[in-house]
């Protein structure tokens, strides 16, 4: 069960290299651009990668996601590409809400900082 723990884990952190690359590289959208993917997740047993993505100073979620969504055939075929003997879960991106998360936390302890 470890080995294959440790085998999907390489193929995660794969996806998540390979996809960081083609979002660089291949995306023309400039609405897409500097979108980070902030971390991957298996879901539904491992048939699916739920990609957490964040873009900074975005205030159309929803449009990024929907945008991002559209160009997964195109990710999926690419990365079937890069990785052909290994069998891909499917994807689907959604928003990081962990960043602004913390950014409010740090605001907070900054403002409790200067108060002292």
């Amino acid at each position: 069960m470890r080995a294959r723990s440790a085998g999907q884990a390489r193929l995660h952190a794969d996806i998540h290299r390979l996809l960081s690359l083609l979002m660089q590289r291949e995306v023309a959208d400039p609405r897409l651009q500097h979108v980070t993917i902030t971390r991957v997740e298996p879901a539904a047993g491992g048939q699916l990668l739920i990609l957490w993505v964040h873009r900074a100073e975005d205030d159309d979620r929803r449009s990024c996601i929907r945008r991002l969504n559209r160009l997964l055939p195109h990710f999926s075929h690419e990365l079937r590409r890069a990785l052909p003997k290994r069998r891909l879960p499917e994807l689907e991106f959604r928003w990081d809400e962990a960043v602004d998360d913390g950014d409010r936390v740090l605001h907070l302890l900054r403002s409790i900082e200067g108060d002292a």
